[in-house]
């Protein structure tokens, strides 16, 4: 008679419009009507549909003594269901004594929950858009997102659990765009028309990537699609092309720039080499000064003269090792003014052969070593390595442990002018970069501020490779011990 009693309520739970729960008292679920599953998308029955975490946990025991002491009572829970969502009810319960049994009716905000209709026929799609090489997210009509491709999750640096049944403006959190494009982004969007949008962000290590997403309401499926484009790559070239554009203007008009500056220094320095002869002790200070300030400018003009000029260079087989240790002798009188030690690592059982003008790398080195000490102050040290990365490519990194850079700095570092310098000509690191250019290697700088920056050269070696194996003592070599061997 009990069981088909059972049965008669559970037929008359089923029948009902409202959501119907009977929980345990440990919050296990005993019977769900199909109500229930439709709004909370599960079709199972979990172990707890409470989320595990402590304060939740505490919520449910006081859920439950509240049942028991004035039954029917009522509170608020996060449930999980089976796509791992989080969804917000309102729980109205009543505790069946002697079947030790809470029976319950939950109401869910619909605004904050996906309908089991949108994520069957997300699912549909779902195995479509994982074999896309974009990215691609879908969307509610009323802005929340249903899913998202591996791609698109790569490009957000999000996991699936993060976006999904969120709002659909969450995706722009940690972006940087005009204001004014994302307010025309969302009328057209909302007048069903395609709408774009270019976003820059940033990856966990600080590089820049620039993602342009592209939207457009599909009527058939009633969702909207936005397809996630990855730019950075096309972005990063244009931005070498700017520079580059910018290089040339500079050449094109630095040398006689530098020549018109240059006539009268050497007319001023001529005077002070007269005048200095009369000075007296207290007058003295000052020239020395005006020396150094025109030094300076003297400096600055040969650091212009050096990027623009065409230069003859004198390409030879050689060490990057013992470059390397010349340039840190030269350096070491500098770094010992501000106590800083310059600590070189290398195989002593390798050696680093790169096809280069021995004194361009010298310049390249020098000025790297001097930004390294020029970083720091007083007590710090300089790490140099050398390191054979393949027989494809030799790695040069300079690293110090001064103040850093930020990302607009590290972003700016290698434009004409550029630097955070009170006396810098931001024309250091020009230099470098176009030294690096001539001997095919590429730069990459790392830094953080209050831990340091790090560079990092990588040369390729292919053209070296070439460059022996056309040589005539080296083919010579290749046969004599070609006929010893036989």
């Amino acid at each position: 008679m009990e069981g088909q009693l059972n049965f008669m309520l559970e037929d008359l739970f089923q029948q009902s419009n409202e959501q119907i729960i009977i929980l345990n008292r440990q919050g296990k679920i005993e019977f769900m009507n199909s109500k229930a599953e439709e709004i909370l998308q599960s079709t199972h029955l979990p172990k707890c549909f409470w989320e595990s975490t402590d304060k939740l946990s505490g919520e449910w025991e006081r859920f439950i003594h509240s049942v028991n002491e004035k039954s029917p009572s009522t509170t608020t829970f996060v449930l999980i269901n089976k796509y791992h969502q989080k969804i917000p009810v309102q729980v109205w319960g009543h505790f069946l004594e002697h079947k030790q049994l809470i029976f319950t009716r939950i109401q869910v905000n619909p605004s904050n929950v996906i309908s089991f209709e949108e994520k069957s026929k997300t699912l549909m799609f779902q195995n479509l858009i994982d074999g896309m090489a974009q990215g691609v997210i879908l969307t509610t009509l009323n802005g929340k997102i249903l899913s998202g491709n591996a791609m698109a999750l790569h490009l957000l640096d999000r996991k699936a659990a993060q976006i999904e049944n969120r709002s659909y403006d969450y995706l722009f959190e940690d972006c940087q765009y005009d204001s004014e494009v994302i307010i025309q982004y969302y009328k057209k969007i909302s007048n069903r028309e395609m709408a774009s949008i270019f976003v820059k962000r940033e990856n966990g290590d600080g590089t820049p990537v620039y993602l342009n997403f592209i939207s457009k309401v599909d009527e058939n499926l009633g969702i909207l699609v936005t397809t996630i484009i990855d730019q950075t790559e096309e972005m990063m070239l244009l931005k070498r092309i700017e520079h580059q554009q910018s290089l040339s203007f500079i050449g094109q008009n630095i040398a006689s720039i530098a020549h018109e500056i240059r006539n009268p220094m050497t007319s001023i320095q001529g005077f002070i080499q007269m005048i200095k002869s009369s000075l007296n002790e207290q007058e003295y200070p000052y020239f020395k000064i005006l020396e150094s300030e025109l030094k300076r400018m003297d400096d600055l003009l040969g650091d212009l003269l050096n990027i623009s000029k065409p230069k003859k260079q004198v390409f030879q087989m050689l060490d990057l090792k013992d470059v390397v240790d010349q340039s840190i002798q030269r350096m070491q009188p500098l770094a010992m003014k501000t106590n800083a030690m310059i600590l070189f690592e290398y195989d002593e059982q390798v050696e680093y052969r790169i096809n280069g003008d021995y004194n361009r790398l010298m310049q390249m080195i020098i000025n790297l070593l001097k930004n390294a000490i020029e970083a720091m102050d007083t007590n710090n040290y300089i790490v140099v390595r050398l390191l054979n990365r393949g027989k494809n490519t030799l790695q040069l990194s300079v690293q110090d442990s001064g103040k850093g850079m930020n990302a607009v700095d590290i972003e700016n570092a290698l434009n004409p002018f550029y630097t955070t310098k009170e006396t810098g000509s931001g024309l250091g690191l020009l230099l470098v970069q176009s030294v690096i250019k001539e001997h095919n290697g590429t730069l990459h700088i790392e830094s953080e501020q209050g831990a340091g920056s790090k560079f990092l050269i990588d040369f390729d070696l292919r053209n070296e490779i070439e460059y022996l194996n056309s040589s005539p003592s080296y083919s010579m070599r290749v046969a004599r011990m070609a006929a010893i061997s036989k």
